[in-house]
């Protein structure tokens, strides 16, 4: 019974220690979440290049990254995610840790929006972004502030 207790406590605090991370972004960013088994997977490799090339796309949808491995990760600026936070983001999402590449988007309202093993492209990306309701909404509201400024 003891036994039983400590693993659901530790289910707990790894789901919880996974939303903490995310609940910062809640209606303010998109998030994108790479899983790799390292950081030379070439899948991994391959997204960050896409996603790189198109920096700026990626800020105009206020897109953050977050990569993730086994024993470690990365959030948004740079910060280091501990061992327990990045076990808790595999926990979360149901991603099996070291089992390869997995991309993640989650929406402005925290849902999940997209879920790929491969690499995605930056169209697929921000067309399937670009034809969400919130990023209409925000495109038509900056082409009015751009006719307000006429």
């Amino acid at each position: 019974m003891k036994k039983f207790i400590l693993l659901l406590s530790s289910i707990m605090m790894l789901k919880f220690v996974g939303a903490q991370n995310l609940d910062d972004h809640l209606w303010k960013d998109r998030v994108i979440l790479l899983f790799a088994s390292s950081p030379q997977q070439p899948h991994f490799q391959e997204q960050l290049s896409i996603l790189t090339k198109e920096a700026e796309e990626v800020t105009a949808r206020e897109l953050v990254l977050y990569t993730i491995f086994p024993e470690r990760g990365q959030q948004p600026g740079g910060g280091a995610l501990s061992f327990t936070q990045a076990r808790g983001l595999f926990h979360t999402y149901g991603i099996t840790p070291g089992a390869g590449f997995a991309f993640l988007l989650i929406g402005k309202d925290g849902t999940e929006k997209l879920r790929k093993k491969e690499p995605v492209s930056a169209q697929e990306l921000f067309s399937l972004i670009d034809s969400m309701p919130m990023r209409q909404a925000e495109m038509r509201r900056k082409r009015r502030e751009g006719d307000e400024k006429k």
